[in-house]
Parts: structure tokens; C-alpha cells; sequence
């Protein structure tokens, strides 16, 4: 009976380290960032961990604190260059509404506006399912570039 006591005691134990695990950190590999010059905050960044895409913007709709948001997606079937081809295309030929788009857990809205000739972009950016909403700060044309690592 001890020989068997013994050898449960030690079943659990070996059974409770093995639940402990060394997990891997995968760095994010940095693709563009606008704002956060000379002591600034940044406006937004994005960056690559693997295959999935992460943008980290300061939420603009709240005025009164700094407080940053982020959306991030898996780069299937060239969804990354998709998204940037349809932002640029948004500068190139102004929409007179707002374009929708959806990815897997959020609702992009993009908002252009056009003021003394050069156009803006303010995206709100839609947690599915919630009313969370959050607004980037507008971009330009070139900005959008700088983040989505064309233009250095």
C-alpha cells in the first residue's frame, strides 16, 4: 500500500510540472510608423509577427487622454496588400461615401475628406459585434505610405 500511495504522489506531481511550458517569443518585425517625432506620440504603427498584421493607433475620439487602440489580421490571400491598394485607391479616386471594409473581427470604415484640394483619411476602426469604435488621426496619401512601409 505505501509502494502504491508512492507511486500516485509522484504520477500527480510529475503530471502538474508537465503543465509548465517554455513558449517562444516571436518579434515583431516593424513595417511603418506616422507620428512620434521629436518627443511626440505616435500617431499609428504597423507591424508583422509571422503572418499576422497589427496596427497600434492612438484613438483620436478620446481628446481628453492618450489612449491607444490596435486591429490586427492574418495576411490570407494577400489581404495586407488588398487593404493598401484599397486605401490608396480611396486618395486616387475620392468616394463620395464612406468605404466599408470587413475583416475577420472588425469593420474598417474609411472616411475621406477632401479640404483645399488634398485628401485626408480618419479610419474607424469597429470592434465586430460591440460598440467600441475607435478613430485614427487623418492620413495623407504619403503617410499611408510611410505605414504600410512603401516610402521610407
Amino acid at each position: 500500500m505505501k509502494k502504491f500511495t508512492l507511486f500516485v504522489v509522484l504520477l500527480v506531481s510529475s503530471v502538474s510540472f508537465a503543465q509548465l511550458k517554455k513558449v517562444d517569443v516571436v518579434k515583431a518585425e516593424p513595417i511603418g510608423k506616422v507620428g512620434g517625432a521629436l518627443g511626440t506620440p505616435k500617431s499609428i504603427e504597423c507591424t508583422k509577427t509571422g503572418n499576422t498584421y497589427t496596427f497600434e493607433y492612438r484613438d483620436m475620439k478620446l481628446t481628453s487622454i492618450e489612449a491607444y487602440k490596435e486591429f490586427s489580421f492574418d495576411d490570407v490571400d494577400n489581404t495586407f496588400e488588398d487593404l493598401y491598394k484599397t486605401i490608396i485607391d480611396g486618395f486616387e479616386n475620392t468616394p463620395k461615401e464612406d468605404v466599408v471594409l470587413s475583416l475577420p473581427n472588425y469593420i474598417i470604415t474609411l472616411d475621406y475628406t477632401k479640404a483645399l484640394g488634398i485628401v485626408n483619411l480618419n479610419m474607424y476602426i469597429t470592434l465586430k459585434n460591440t460598440d467600441v469604435t475607435g478613430l485614427t488621426a487623418a492620413l495623407s496619401k504619403k503617410q499611408v505610405d510611410k505605414l504600410f512601409g512603401k516610402k521610407k
